[in-house]
């Protein structure tokens, strides 16, 4: 049974899904309220994703918002990929120049539509809380991974605070350190490491970087096997009953965003205020 607390509401694909489709025209112009470049550079630092000739998939692209951070560390544009669900966020990119010459995925982060050992690196930001398999995800992206290939998950933390974890918790999956680390170790990373992030106007609320590293060599000392690709995956379809009760975790999920989405915004404008006024 779905505790009062924690609903997670947008944490699968059909209210996901839902979100978006309203959503992604906002969505470039709300975000900076939300999250920050300075954030998702650190996480780049400790993935190292730098170089014109790394080959990166960007997993729950979106509009392309840590996509343009990548091709600005030099990674060539013909060499980068993002993949999201969303149809509306994948349009929002096509209409920026910078990323025309970006293949861009319409598919599921936890089936991956890409051979074994694809990718020298493998993003995401602020995505891994939409998919409810967590491990399969990152089991498939471990898959696309060359050997010593590395993978990067930024996402915001648990909060601390109990009314505003239980909001949070009712609109989407907040994770513990703990729980990133664990699902990293569960689908088959080494040298998992972290880095806190956090941003300029809400310092005490960390936000979290997560790498973890695809073993360069198998327990002979040769070239380790790819992980078996898992079985294609299947996809939501719930009946009459299942589509009333996602839409009640919907509209719950929607008015926990109502009441913190706001008060994130008001928080991030006066820091915004503020520095102008320096």
């Amino acid at each position: 049974m779905m505790q009062a607390a924690k609903l997670e509401g947008l944490c699968n694909e059909t209210t996901a899904r839902w979100f978006y489709a309203w959503y992604s025209p906002f969505y470039d112009r709300l975000q900076k309220y939300f999250s920050s470049p300075h954030m998702r550079e650190k996480g780049l630092d400790l993935a190292d994703v730098r170089g014109r000739d790394l080959r990166v998939l960007d997993v729950g692209a979106g509009t392309g918002t840590l996509t343009l951070q990548i091709l600005g560390r030099g990674v060539e544009p013909a060499n980068v990929v993002m993949l999201d669900q969303s149809t509306g966020m994948l349009e929002q990119a096509k209409r920026k120049p910078q990323l025309a010459a970006v293949r861009k995925v319409l598919g599921d982060a936890q089936d991956l539509p890409f051979a074994d050992e694809s990718f020298d690196r493998v993003t995401s930001s602020g995505a891994i809380y939409y998919w409810p398999e967590p491990v399969r995800a990152m089991r498939e992206q471990l898959r696309v991974l060359k050997p010593g290939g590395r993978a990067l998950a930024i996402g915001t933390l648990q909060p601390s605070a109990l009314g505003i974890r239980v909001l949070a918790q009712t609109f989407n999956r907040f994770p513990t350190e703990e729980q990133y680390l664990q699902w990293f170790r569960d689908a088959g990373f080494t040298d998992v490491r972290t880095v806190n992030v956090a941003n300029p106007w809400n310092e005490a609320q960390f936000a979290i970087a997560v790498v973890g590293t695809r073993p360069a060599a198998g327990a002979d000392g040769g070239a380790p096997r790819a992980p078996a690709r898992i079985g294609a995956r299947a996809r939501e379809s719930p009946g009459p009953l299942g589509l009333a009760l996602l839409a009640v975790r919907y509209v719950l999920a929607m008015a926990a965003f109502a009441l913190i989405g706001p008060i994130q915004i008001l928080v991030a404008s006066r820091h915004f205020k503020k520095v102008r006024a320096e």
